[in-house]
């Protein structure tokens, strides 16, 4: 009985609406609402394309953000600080901030922020806060947002490669935009826990920041390679000061006790040898340096005590004392001297030497041979690919 009243009501409700129009579009014909339902869809996308343009634009300024490190005229702090304000300044949403540290990473050896904390600090600043802490076990299972987490992983490791210390402050700032179980705070402490331990176990430290005087870098170099020897003198010449010198430039040479009585003791008709250039690195600079080599000392026969085929009395016999090996003397070869100049040319080396004849006579009566090494080595190519065709041809012939 219900079904019944059911279906009839229905019946007429489907029968007045077949009669009577909707609201508002009475005395319209098929084709009028037709039109009208293609006006509303041209309008929604008419507002879409709008969004899209809107989406564009923006996308667009962060581009000429990413690009305004290269105009930047005076590369310095500052300049680095105004583009990251400007960044978040425009871009309140921070649409595109990977891409934006990403290339705030390469720029800032060239801005000179490479070891700057508070630089590292204010470009981690960059990034939305809460967004990518995970809240639940799947989440933290899956990485939560990997891209960004990252890109915090490439930021703390140049902070590692330029042996900067990040403090407590950065790893608040840490758990706030990627939450305790992400794989960055995993990175951050166990940057805690190992650089503290070799920031200081340097023994030749280096002032931060390096110096730039090629002088006082090429000082510190020597006393570097020196150091094996406690008595080694540091002595610095002039060129200008020895005879027929081309050069005006200066010479940090360094030589012990125990290397000059090498030098007396070695044999007139042996030449010795100016080598180089060979490079050490203090902080983050190149230093080359050469050396004044001679040759090894002939080493004693290894005899075996256990061997009693040829028993001896060594009551009787006349053995000389021999003298320990030094430092300087290695199997390559024995160092008499080193030493670096302000132009590593062949020049200055000469003047070296003339320097070191004053205070050890025998040079004037040992040989000395150069055997420099070029760093730089001129590549051999044809130009004209007429010129190639033809010795090609005179090859075939």
């Amino acid at each position: 009985m219900l079904s019944r009243i059911t279906r009839s009501m229905l019946g007429s409700n489907v029968g007045m609406l077949l009669k009577k129009p909707p609201h508002g579009l009475e005395g319209t014909s098929m084709s009028a609402r037709t039109v009208n339902a293609i006006h509303t869809s041209e309008c929604r996308r008419n507002d879409n394309d709008k969004d899209k343009d809107k989406k564009k634009k923006k996308s667009k300024s962060s581009a000429l953000i990413l690009h305004s490190f290269e105009s930047v005229e005076h590369k310095e702090k500052e300049a680095f600080l105004d583009v990251l304000r400007e960044y978040k300044k425009e871009n309140e949403i921070r649409r595109g901030h990977v891409e934006f540290i990403q290339v705030a990473l390469k720029y800032m050896d060239e801005f000179g922020v490479n070891r700057d904390l508070a630089v590292y600090k204010a470009l981690l600043d960059v990034l939305p806060k809460g967004k990518f802490v995970p809240i639940n076990y799947l989440q933290t299972l899956f990485m939560h947002y990997p891209k960004q987490q990252y890109v915090g992983i490439d930021l703390l490791c140049k902070m590692e490669d330029n042996s900067v210390i990040p403090d407590v402050e950065m790893q608040q700032m840490l758990l706030n935009i990627y939450g305790v179980q992400s794989i960055v705070l995993k990175k951050f402490w166990r940057m805690m826990y190992w650089m503290p331990k070799f920031s200081n176990l340097n023994p030749w430290p280096c002032s931060r920041p390096a110096p730039k005087d090629p002088r006082v870098l090429a000082r510190i170099a020597v006393n570097k390679l020196s150091s094996i020897d406690v008595t080694s003198i540091v002595t610095e010449y002039r060129t200008k000061d020895v005879e027929d010198s081309t050069e005006d430039t200066w010479i940090l040479s360094s030589m012990s006790n125990i290397q000059r009585e090498l030098l007396q003791k070695q044999p007139i008709s042996n030449p010795i040898y100016v080598e180089g250039p060979y490079s050490v690195w203090v902080a983050d600079q190149c230093i080359d340096y050469f050396v004044l080599r001679g040759e090894s000392r002939v080493k004693d026969v290894y005899r075996d005590l256990d061997d009693v085929t040829d028993i001896r009395i060594p009551f009787w016999d006349k053995r000389e004392v021999i003298r320990p090996f030094s430092v300087h003397e290695q199997q390559d070869g024995t160092y008499f001297a080193m030493c670096a100049t302000g132009t590593s040319s062949k020049n200055s080396l000469l003047s070296w030497i003339r320097c070191l004849q004053k205070q050890n006579p025998i040079l004037n009566m040992i040989p000395v041979m150069f055997k420099l090494s070029s760093s730089i080595k001129d590549q051999l190519y044809i130009e004209n690919t007429v010129r190639e065709n033809e010795i090609l041809q005179s090859y075939k012939e």
